[in-house]
Order: structure tokens, then C-alpha cells, then sequence
């Protein structure tokens, strides 16, 4: 049941919420439901340090990171969802009942990502969570938002094809080495067996680049984000919130899972490399494009290619720095990118634009909104005393420590042009005359709440990681490492 619970909360619970008007107060106590059955989870892995139901559902430290990162950020936007959506007609297909039912679905679909042990499983369910945030991507039902919505479908779609083809390359390359066929896609089986797939060295090598293009259209890596700021810009402002610090690192978490097999397979030198290749374009030319933006949401979607750019690049980097730098930046970036949307969100809500160009004097209209746009800023970038400082300087340590002085250089110019972009347009909206006048400038007490807890939580990760979460991180490297 622990590893069962999780998984039916959320889908009985979408079916619930249908029944209410408007289902918040409803909503609200089946998170709470799940919020508590994956604490359970959580502990119970930390306790024995993996749990399996069958052949196909399993957790361990790996999954208990990106778990922790899930439900914090889930509870998050379940309690600011609750506030920023107060206003929504009950009757429309954009109403509470349809974006609670959705929000749901979305995240059983990337729970069973997280907990499957097969790897065709693994593949289905992350296609789930394609089909299940679309609908949430055009939730407001506008011609900009209907467009981004299909073109994240289409795109997203194509991408996992590759992954689909890469999965299948893998699970061949398995047969061919003499690896059972029943459990030739299970992931256990297939890292215990991994040197055997030596012999089928160049098989491996295609499946893993079909996988790196397949999975790396989720999760952003340049040239494949096209999806990313559109999806991003129209979305409600929580499920921006949950597209960034939760969907980005489901596609992640599977590539992470894909990359154990193949370095143990063939040596860590192909697949390392291509994460490099990946992660640097990807930091480069995000930090570029996030200069011109005009849009304060499709900003923050380049910041957060930057930032997958980032993990990629510990990940390529390997060694106990890289490797516990680019989990920890998992969690971290997921905090501080939920305080921008969030505040992103109240922009929207009391000023009636995200244009960049429209805003000006914001400092003085909402100077909360103005604080947590500043926090979130600085702890973006990486700057101390915030959690993101500790896993960039990890990252940066790994790649000086193994003479990696261009990624080094990358990883640098990136974060000083994101910081730059972040500085040019925050002068911008919050100095100046006010162009507009907030019909009002209370904040609702969810908003408070969700913010105030994301800028508690990066300052304890800024200034010292708790040792259980040092632990579990630590449980992870070596799951992967083996």
C-alpha cells in the first residue's frame, strides 16, 4: 500500500472533485491526503532504502529526491491555486472543478513516472503527463493559449517518440546480450546486466541518443524547448509553477535513470558528453534569449531552460560534485522558480499584463509582489545565502576539480547573463513612474503563505543542507553510481 496510495489519491480524487461545484475546500483535503500518503512513502524509503510492489512499481533514494521535490511544490500550488483561482465562473469548462480534476491527473501521471521500474512503463506514463497538462496549458481557453497547448501536445508528443524508439533500442541491445526478454526493460535487471550490453556497444549508443532527443524535448534542452515559453506564458500561473519545478524534472529524473544503464554498459564518456553538449547550449543560449524577452512568464521559462542546462551539466560532469550538485539544483531550482511564477501570478492578477513594457513603478503599487520578484531573483541566480548558490558552486567545483575549464567558463557567462537580463528588466518594471493604478493591493493569505514558505526553505538550503535530505541525496548518487 505504501507505494499503492500515492498513486490512487490522486486518481479517485479527480474523479471526486467533479462532483463539487466548485471543490476547493474538496481539493484541498484530498491533497492533504496525498501530501501525507507521500511523506509515508518518503520515510519508508529512507528507512530501507528501496521498495518494490511486483515487477513494476519501485522506489528508492533516487526517487525519494525528486519526490521530496514533488510534493513540496505540489502543496504549494495546491494552496495558491486555491487563492489565485477564487474567481473562476463554476460553470465553464475553465472552472475550479475541471483544474482540480486536471491538476490530479497531472500528478498521478508523474508519480507513476517516478515509481515505475519498467521502462516501457516508465515511457507511458511520462506521455501521460503530456496529455494530462496539455488541457491545463490551455485551461483559460484563449487563442494564444489553445495554440501553446497544442503546439506543447504536438511537440511533446513527437519528442517522446524518439524516446519510444530509444526505449526499444535498449531493449533489443538487452535481448541480443542475453538478457531475459521479460526482464529486458526492467531497470534493476538491466543495471545488474549492463556490462553484458557491451557487446552491442553501438546499439547502445543510438538507443541513448534517440533518449536524449526524446526526453530532452520535456525537458527543454535547446534546440528542443520550442514548447517551453509558450507552454509557460499561458498556462494558469500554478501550473507555470508546476511545468517548471515538477514536469521539467520528471523528463529529467528518466534520463538520469537511462544514463546508469548506459554508462555502466559502455563507460560514462558518450552519454556524459552528449549531457555536456546539451546542457551547455542549452545555459548559452537561454541566458541569451532571456535579454529580449518582453514577457515577464516567458523570461522566467528561458531562466528555467538555463537552469536544465545546469543539471544537465552536473549530471555530464559525473564525480561525487557534479552528480550531488545537479540533484541538489533539482530541488533548489524548483523552489526559488515557484516564488517567480507565484509572484509572476500576482503581476497578472493586480495589474492586468505580464508585458515587461507595460510595467513600470512596481515598487510602489505592490511592493510585496516587488519583494518576492526580487528574493526570487537573487536566488535564481545563485547568489548567497540562497540554496541555489550551494548546488551552482558544487557543479563549478566538480568541473574545476576535473579540469573542465570550458564548461567551467559556460556555466559562468550563462549565470552572468542570466543576472543581467533579471537586473535589466527588474529596473524596468519596479523603478519608474506607475503606469497603471492596482484596483487593489491586498495579497490573499495563500499567496503569502505558499511565498514565505519557498523563501524559508531556500534559506535553510542556503545556508545548511538538513542532514536527512543530505542523506537520501547521498542514497541517490549511489543508486546511480553502483
Amino acid at each position: 500500500m505504501v507505494l499503492l496510495l500515492p498513486l490512487l489519491i490522486p486518481v479517485l480524487g479527480a474523479a471526486v472533485v467533479l462532483f463539487f461545484r466548485r471543490g476547493t475546500r474538496t481539493a484541498l483535503l484530498i491533497g492533504a491526503a496525498e501530501i501525507a500518503a507521500l511523506s509515508w512513502l518518503m520515510f519508508a524509503t529512507y528507512r530501507h532504502g528501496s521498495i518494490t510492489f511486483g515487477r513494476y512499481l519501485r522506489a528508492d533514494h533516487l526517487t525519494t529526491v525528486f519526490l521530496a521535490s514533488l510534493c513540496l511544490i505540489f502543496a504549494l500550488v495546491l494552496v495558491y491555486s486555491s487563492g489565485y483561482l477564487r474567481h473562476l465562473p463554476p460553470e465553464r469548462f475553465s472552472s475550479l472543478r475541471w483544474f482540480y480534476a486536471l491538476l490530479f491527473l497531472f500528478l498521478f501521471t508523474m508519480l507513476a513516472s517516478y515509481l515505475s521500474s519498467n521502462l516501457g512503463l516508465l515511457w507511458i506514463f511520462m506521455e501521460g503527463t503530456t496529455l494530462a497538462s496539455a488541457l491545463l496549458v490551455g485551461f483559460y481557453e484563449t487563442e494564444g493559449a489553445v495554440e501553446a497547448g497544442w503546439k506543447y501536445l504536438v511537440v511533446c508528443t513527437v519528442g517522446l517518440a524518439f524516446a519510444l524508439f530509444g526505449t526499444i533500442a535498449l531493449y533489443l541491445a538487452a535481448v541480443k546480450s542475453g538478457v531475459a526478454g521479460g526482464s529486458a526493460l526492467d531497470w534493476t535487471s538491466l543495471v545488474t546486466a549492463a556490462p553484458q550490453l557491451s557487446i552491442m556497444k553501438n546499439l547502445v549508443k543510438l538507443a541513448f541518443v534517440f533518449l536524449i532527443v526524446g526526453y530532452g524535448t520535456k525537458v527543454g534542452f535547446v534546440p528542443l524547448h520550442s514548447w517551453l515559453p509558450d507552454a509557460h506564458a499561458e498556462a494558469p500561473s500554478p501550473i507555470s509553477a508546476m511545468l517548471s519545478a515538477a514536469l521539467l524534472n520528471c523528463a529529467m529524473y528518466a534520463l538520469l535513470r537511462f544514463d546508469a544503464i548506459a554508462v555502466r554498459a559502455i563507460g560514462p564518456g558518450f552519454s556524459h558528453h552528449l549531457l555536456l553538449l546539451f546542457g551547455g547550449v542549452s545555459i548559452l543560449i537561454a541566458g541569451l534569449l532571456m535579454i529580449v524577452q518582453r514577457d515577464l512568464k516567458r523570461l522566467f521559462a528561458y531562466s528555467s531552460v538555463e537552469h536544465m542546462g545546469i543539471i544537465a551539466t552536473g549530471i555530464g560532469l559525473g564525480g561525487p560534485l557534479g552528480l550531488y550538485g545537479a540533484l541538489l539544483h533539482t530541488f533548489n531550482h524548483s523552489l526559488a522558480k515557484s516564488v517567480l511564477f507565484f509572484a509572476a501570478g500576482n503581476v497578472r492578477e493586480k495589474l492586468g499584463t505580464l508585458r515587461i513594457d507595460r510595467i513600470s513603478g512596481m515598487i510602489r503599487m505592490l511592493p510585496f509582489t516587488s519583494g518576492a520578484l526580487i528574493f526570487g531573483g537573487l536566488a535564481i541566480v545563485g547568489m548567497p545565502p540562497f540554496a541555489l548558490f550551494v548546488s551552482e558552486f558544487a557543479i563549478l567545483s566538480g568541473a574545476f576539480s576535473q579540469a573542465r575549464y570550458l564548461v567551467a567558463v559556460i556555466l559562468l557567462v550563462g549565470l552572468t547573463l542570466a543576472f543581467g537580463a533579471l537586473l535589466f528588466h527588474f529596473l524596468h518594471m519596479l523603478g519608474g513612474e506607475p503606469k497603471d493604478t492596482p484596483e487593489s493591493r491586498k495579497v490573499a493569505g495563500t499567496e503569502l503563505a505558499v511565498i514565505g514558505a519557498c523563501a524559508v526553505v531556500l534559506l535553510i538550503f542556503g545556508v545548511h543542507v538538513p542532514v536527512q535530505f543530505q542523506k537520501v541525496v547521498e542514497g541517490a548518487m549511489a543508486v546511480l553510481q553502483q
